[in-house]
């Protein structure tokens, strides 16, 4: 059995061997390519290459230089571009290929999307990376100095030649061109690429296209889920958030020739103001921008961001006024100047015909409203880009009203974020865009013009402004405007509809009771704080209001609503009445000291009541308006007890309306004194008593006698 066992388990031994070895060359074979892909896509994604800025636009030479024969072409213009490689392999080379002129945006879209399409036009000749100029503006940046001809090139080196001058071209040179930049490895093969634009000018266009840029500055809202006290339940600022805005606010202030249309929450504001130094600097700067409407102008808004529709569909008209006079008070208190009523409503997202309601009580007769709300148009967008304002016709039950409307262009609001690592060709595309929108109709009669709003979720990237804001700045294609004058200047068109009918969207029923409810009750607390109104007045009902943002989902709201609850609750709870809860009555009238501590730091106004059926009330009655000035307040109460033992006596402290009880409790009066009632009963009593106690008395003495007094019968005298 030993000998046959021993050869069988080397044999198995070494069976198991083998094996393990082949699956590790299996192993090492699958793994090693991928191993290989794997790094050479982790060397790829390591180089970076992008755009930093470019010239926005280039002018056509109007003339041959002096003393140059009749018929000679045209001075080459400039065309710069400052890019920045990162980690690029050495050797590296850069090109630029340059296509025909696009014909529609319908081109221009898909040459962002998937590159241009047909036959260049030129191309430079490769430039290796390390020899291109340095830009001394941006570290590790380099230039790239291209000349523009109308000509076709006649050689490579940095020309671009257009092919646009007789006899080969059309002779119509101006337009945006699509411009391809690549960077090569040494031996040819491509390592990254962008397309970016060229948009050639003859000049200073008469016509040019209207820009309304609506900037955003507000920060998402965060409400602490579960704050100990009011000072933390909208939570503030990070220093990102912050850092942000004061860099937006920054490059906005010193853009002085670029009218803007700030739509600046001022919650975010107020919030910016409590951030710091820099933060209170930023406001101030605000506030200087809107000194001015003329030049740039801030929106009257809400508290904080709302849908307008959604709340008017919900039945809380309140709410929205309640909102715009929140925004008020602390665009005021900030010094910011906003936009005189009727101010242009700028709304994001879905839009159905409650808004009509929502304008209403915002005085607003304009809407700025996406187009993805719209019915299309067909005869209209067919000569172009739909860049008109509109009457809108909106439904309200069997009546109908109509606003003067504009449109915000989903593809063009789309490029604030579509290249989040590369924002400076974002913008540059933006422009291009812009630029391409006005050379569909370059030579109109009428005006002309697009409003921008970033998307909802926009951040601002202190680059992608940068470059917008200096593209925009002496722009010869594009106008920037405020919005206000964009609804004053640019020719209406036809009515449009929108594409949806119905009411909208709506908000939640369970936040909109709660936020009722809350209402109510913080309205009822408004009455009953006197003076001044406290801060934490105002709190809750800011945290009311933040509660109602449309930038949280419908439980983070109504898990804010219940903290207003709770928190106005706590406050409730600072007013209570003393420990002591016994009285004695030694009389049949008497007064019943009341005693309230206060523990708030301001004065509440309140409404005392008392009750009980033991007891009449006979001087001021059983309710009476008192002031709690001091953390203790003494109040008396004139009672007139029906009868003696312990009576019951209910206290209640409430707001002067009744709807909001402070505190409750029940007094036990203790009553020792007899009525004059009672004594008299008492002693008809007692007299009916000895009444018939002498007349019982008087009876049985009576039988006594007349029993003593008979004389005996005739068997007594036997005996």
């Amino acid at each position: 059995m030993q000998r046959s066992s021993a050869p069988s388990t080397a044999r198995r031994a070494a069976a198991l061997v083998w094996a393990v070895v082949l699956a590790s060359l299996a192993l090492a074979v699958l793994v090693t390519p991928a191993a290989g892909a794997a790094a050479a896509g982790t060397s790829q994604r390591a180089t970076t290459f992008v755009l930093d800025s470019q010239t926005e636009w280039v002018v056509a030479p109007s003339a041959a230089p002096a003393g140059a024969p009749t018929g000679a072409a045209l001075p080459p213009a400039s065309f710069d571009l400052v890019l920045s490689a990162r980690r690029a392999p050495a050797g590296a080379l850069v090109d630029v290929v340059l296509y025909p002129r696009l014909l529609s945006r319908y081109d221009f879209k898909n040459a962002v999307r998937e590159g241009p399409r047909g036959s260049p036009l030129a191309t430079t000749a490769p430039a290796a990376l390390t020899q291109l100029p340095r830009d001394p503006r941006v570290t590790g940046a380099h230039f790239v100095d291209l000349s523009v001809v109308q000509t076709a090139a006649s050689t490579q080196g940095l020309r671009l030649g257009l092919a646009c001058a007789p006899p080969t071209g059309s002779g119509t040179c101006t337009g945006v061109y699509p411009v391809v930049v690549e960077l090569r490895r040494p031996n040819g093969g491509v390592l990254r690429r962008f397309t970016t634009f060229l948009t050639y000018v003859a000049g200073k266009s008469a016509h040019p296209l209207e820009l309304a840029w609506v900037v955003p500055v507000d920060a998402p809202i965060s409400l602490a889920p579960h704050p100990p006290g009011l000072a933390g339940a909208i939570e503030p600022l990070s220093a990102h958030e912050a850092r942000s805005l004061e860099t937006l606010i920054s490059q906005l202030g010193a853009a002085t020739s670029v009218p803007l249309t700030l739509d600046a929450s001022p919650q975010t504001l107020q919030a910016l103001d409590h951030a710091g130094a820099d933060g209170r600097a930023a406001v101030s700067a605000v506030s200087a921008l809107s000194a001015d409407p003329s030049t740039d102008e801030v929106l009257a808004r809400p508290y904080v961001p709302i849908d307008l529709g959604a709340l008017a569909g919900a039945g809380e008209p309140t709410e929205i006024v309640a909102q715009m006079a929140a925004g008020t008070t602390v665009l005021r208190r900030l010094h910011v100047s906003a936009t005189a009523t009727p101010s242009p409503w700028v709304q994001t997202g879905l839009v159905g015909n409650d808004i009509a309601r929502g304008l209403a009580q915002v005085h607003a007769a304009q809407l700025v409203l996406p187009d993805v709300n719209l019915a299309p148009t067909p005869g209209a967008t067919s000569r172009g880009t739909w860049a008109s304002t509109f009457p809108l016709t909106l439904s309200q039950g069997r009546s109908t009203t109509s606003v003067q409307a504009a449109e915000t262009d989903t593809w063009l609001d789309g490029q604030f974020t579509a290249l989040p690592r590369d924002p400076a060709l974002a913008a540059t595309q933006l422009l291009a865009d812009l630029a391409m929108v006005h050379f569909e109709r370059p030579n109109t009669d009428a005006v002309r013009g697009m409003v921008a709003v970033p998307p909802r979720r926009w951040v601002a990237n202190p680059v992608f402004d940068r470059v917008l804001l200096a593209g925009l700045t002496q722009n010869p294609v594009v106008e920037p405007v405020t919005l206000s004058r964009f609804f004053s200047s640019v020719t209406p068109a036809g009515p449009r509809q929108l594409l949806r009918s119905g009411p909208g969207p709506v908000m939640s029923r369970t936040v909109a009771r709660a936020v009722s409810r809350a209402r109510l009750r913080l309205t009822s607390f408004d009455g009953a704080v006197a003076g001044r109104p406290p801060r934490a007045e105002a709190e809750l009902d800011e945290l009311l209001l933040a509660s109602e943002t449309d930038r949280l989902t419908p439980s983070r709201q109504a898990g804010g609503v219940s903290t207003v609850e709770r928190l106005l609750d706590k406050q409730l709870r600072l007013v209570k009445f003393a420990t002591e809860t016994t009285y004695t009555l030694t009389a049949r009238t008497g007064v019943i000291p009341i005693t309230v501590v206060s523990g708030a730091k301001y004065t509440v106004v309140a409404r005392l009541s008392v009750s009980g059926n033991k007891f009449l009330f006979p001087h001021r009655g059983t309710r009476r308006i008192i002031r709690l000035d001091h953390s203790t307040n003494a109040s008396r109460v004139d009672v007139e007890a029906r009868s003696s033992g312990d009576l019951p006596l209910h206290v209640t402290l409430t707001s002067p309306d009744g709807r909001l009880v402070f505190a409750r409790t029940l007094l036990t009066v203790r009553s020792t004194a007899t009525s004059l009632v009672g004594v008299v009963l008492t002693a008809v009593a007692l007299a009916i008593l000895l009444t018939w106690w002498a007349r019982t008395w008087w009876s049985g003495r009576r039988r006594r006698r007349s029993w003593h007094a008979e004389p005996p019968g005739p068997g007594a005298s036997a005996a």
